[in-house]
């Protein structure tokens, strides 16, 4: 038996050519095709980079052999339910390449021969272990905080005949898979294609985005769309782009998307048709704000702590050691009392510099810049370096969560200037812009390290996932002359002024 992909892969999908293949190749999901004795056949990119397996290595091998698969219930109960209604749904265990165990979402659809014997079995699989590990972080962190407030009271080619031919198929896998597949011209004025699923997570009709093109747009939220339409009026990048944005329901509710799309080109090289995929990543979003929102929570309440408890005891203290200084006035032992006031004085001052940065924001509209003005201080009092705040025309940010966000991205990236540039000088700057400010970071550091380019680190997602949460953009790049330029465009609410003047 060969392993060559083309040879091993079922008879319509080889000829349905590149357009439906593509659709296998560029969703997240792993599609597996097996025989009817679970024979691998098909086996798509995101099998490959999910389970460790390349197609090659994959196609002929008994699937459940391969991929150690633990099933929620005896394997015979599961075909005798496919056999029955056409299809099966559930969870599933799987043991990669590499040994690491996976969950995932599989959904099984019975392919029938023409004679509508059945013949092969389309198996479609969402990794859904980071929401699983998701979870269980949830439940922990609910769980600590629980024991915290007891103990402190709390885009695809035009569509061909062969498409056409199998377009029953398609409709299968359209069904199967819960991203938004779609087909348009490069700027989206015309919908050729759009899947199912566009109905589920945008709440409106396939018919009524055929029909209004605009339509897709006008349900972006307001403050997404500008950074959406700015994707269309640049040049499309050769390895497409990926953009997350909320949309608007028609009954109000929100969703967040993932969108991903490439250019797809004619012959002679002609970019004439655009092809995407959107998830919903809603639940995703949710947890991170939920998690991010318990941090910040915790953070203040300690930063609270520390100025009211801590920093009042300290305070008590150097009462007492100075009214000892005075008793033991003329005695050898008076400038040793004298000393211990004074450390007790830098430490009540140390503090409140700490209380400070852990509950930076006040609820005025100057409370961002008078944090960043106190977050150069501290940064200059703690770490011993030049670190200066610029902001040569006040921006008013009326919105506390506005500013708590940009203030802990400036944080951040101060905090990896120092930390992995080995900065000795550090500008934050915030200025106007034309549809709203720009928040910037600039160090005289190391340079733009792997370290701090790892998107797996948690202080480059957090900036990342701030910036979406406001509606920004970010970027982070080295500078002219050495050095790393963190920075985050941003818009400001509607009907707000950027700045304010000073009277």
């Amino acid at each position: 038996m060969t392993n060559d992909p083309e040879t091993q892969a079922p008879s319509w999908l080889r000829a349905t050519g590149d357009p439906f293949r593509m659709l296998f190749e560029l969703t997240h999901d792993a599609v597996i095709f097996r025989s009817m004795d679970e024979r691998i056949t098909f086996w798509n990119h995101a099998a490959e980079a999910q389970y460790g397996w390349t197609a090659a290595e994959a196609i002929g091998q008994r699937s459940h052999d391969l991929l150690r698969t633990q099933f929620p219930k005896a394997l015979e109960q599961i075909k005798a339910e496919l056999r029955a209604s056409g299809r099966w749904e559930g969870e599933l265990l799987y043991t990669t390449r590499a040994g690491r165990v996976v969950a995932v979402a599989s959904r099984w659809s019975l392919q029938l021969d023409k004679d509508g014997t059945p013949c092969a079995i389309l198996e479609i699989n969402t990794d859904i272990t980071d929401r699983k590990e998701g979870e269980e972080a949830r439940r922990q962190v609910r769980d600590q905080l629980e024991l915290r407030v007891q103990a402190r009271t709390a885009d695809l080619e035009a569509v061909n005949e062969a498409l056409v031919e199998s377009q029953e198929r398609f409709r299968q896998m359209a069904e199967n898979i819960r991203e938004v597949f779609w087909l348009s011209n490069p700027t989206m004025t015309s919908i050729i294609y759009v899947s199912p699923a566009y109905q589920r997570i945008w709440g409106r009709t396939c018919q009524e985005l055929y029909e209004n093109p605009r339509s897709w747009f006008d349900a972006i939220h307001p403050e997404d769309r500008p950074r959406a339409l700015q994707i269309f009026r640049a040049p499309l990048p050769e390895g497409g782009y990926e953009h997350a944005y909320r949309v608007i329901r028609p009954e109000g509710s929100v969703r967040w998307v993932l969108e991903r799309g490439f250019p797809v080109r004619n012959n002679i090289g002609r970019f004439y048709r655009l092809v995407g995929i959107a998830r919903d990543i809603t639940e995703r979003k949710n947890l991170e704000t939920e998690i991010l929102a318990i941090s910040e929570r915790e953070q203040r309440r300690i930063g609270q702590d520390l100025h009211d408890d801590l920093c009042q005891q300290l305070v008590g203290i150097e009462f007492l050691s100075q009214a000892l200084q005075q008793q033991l006035a003329g005695q050898p032992h008076a400038v040793q009392a004298s000393e211990i006031a004074q450390l007790i004085r830098a430490a009540i001052d140390h503090t409140r510099l700490l209380s400070r940065g852990l509950a930076p924001i006040e609820l005025e509209a100057e409370g961002l810049m008078e944090g960043l003005r106190g977050l150069a201080a501290r940064t200059r009092e703690l770490f011993r370096v030049q670190c200066s705040f610029q902001c040569p025309t006040p921006v008013l940010v009326g919105d506390v969560t506005l500013g708590t966000y940009l203030y802990r991205i400036a944080q951040e990236a101060v905090t990896n200037g120092i930390k992995h540039g080995k900065a000795k000088q550090i500008e934050i700057r915030l200025a106007p812009a034309a549809e709203g400010a720009v928040l910037s970071v600039k160090d005289n550091g190391a340079g733009f390290s792997e370290k701090v380019r790892n998107p797996r680190g948690m202080g480059l997602r957090s900036m990342q996932y701030r910036a979406d949460m406001i509606g920004g953009t970010f970027a982070i790049r080295p500078g002219v002359q050495g050095g790393t330029i963190v920075e985050c465009a941003f818009p400001l609410p509607p009907n707000q002024p950027t700045t304010i003047t000073k009277t």
